[in-house]
This record gives C-alpha cells, structure tokens and sequence, in this order.
C-alpha cells in the first residue's frame, strides 16, 4: 500500500468501528493531533497523542463526544512518505445536539507502512460552538 492507500484503510477501519485493524497500522512513536495539539478543558478532542494507545483514545474521545453523520473524502493526494485528504463532515454533538459542519484536511506521514504523523484540521471554532451549551 502506498501513504494514501494506509491513510483510506484507517479511516475506513475508524468509520466502520474496526479499530484493532486501525490501530494496527499505527506506529508506535506516532503523533496524533486532532485539530489543535494544545489540550483544552473546553474541547477534550484538542491535545498531542502518541502512538496506537494515543490514537485509541483520539477516537475513543470523539465517539464520547460527537455521533458521526457524514464524512467525504473529496481529495487526496500525496507523495512518497506524504498524505493529504480533505473534504466536508457533518457530526452532531453527544452533550447539545447541534451540529457541527466543517471543510476538513488531514495531512499525514506513513513510515514503514504506518501512520506517524496524523493531523486533523477543521473549522474549530464551528466545533466549539456545537460543544458549548
């Protein structure tokens, strides 16, 4: 598999809740951030993770904290050791019900057949108002 090919297969393993498939193509020294790499007590989504347990607990937050309604893949592309997908979600928050709509990019780097770097962007200030009561 090339970097976007690992990259598809572990979102398509998240989205459809096989996550010991997922977390197999995980390095162990990766790095996981979620949208910001600062913790927030405001957004348990935001933080710096590391390797298949940090990613575990990166999915195991957002199903804690958002139901998935829609996630496309419009793009991806990428070169080498380098990944990028974006494109358009659509979740609902867990505590509020709002929803929360957002353009998305990922960029990741593959080593060795695993993910070592994953970061999430997307329009944070649209989750934080899903989040907040």
């Amino acid at each position: 598999m090339n970097s976007i090919q690992t990259v598809q297969t572990f979102l398509d393993h998240v989205f459809s809740g096989r996550m010991p498939e997922a977390l197999a193509l995980v390095a162990d020294d990766a790095t996981f951030i979620p949208s910001r790499p600062q913790p927030s007590s405001k957004v348990p989504l935001y933080g710096t993770y590391r390797g298949p347990e940090g990613a575990a607990q990166v999915f195991k937050t957002f199903a804690a904290v958002l139901k998935p309604e829609q996630f496309e893949v419009e793009a991806a592309f990428g070169e080498g050791e380098h990944a990028a997908l974006h494109g358009k979600l659509k979740h609902y928050s867990v505590a509020t019900g709002k929803p929360f709509v957002s353009d998305w990019a990922l960029v990741c780097r593959v080593s060795q057949g695993k993910i070592a770097l994953y970061h999430f962007f997307e329009d944070t200030a649209a989750l934080e108002a899903a989040l907040s009561a």
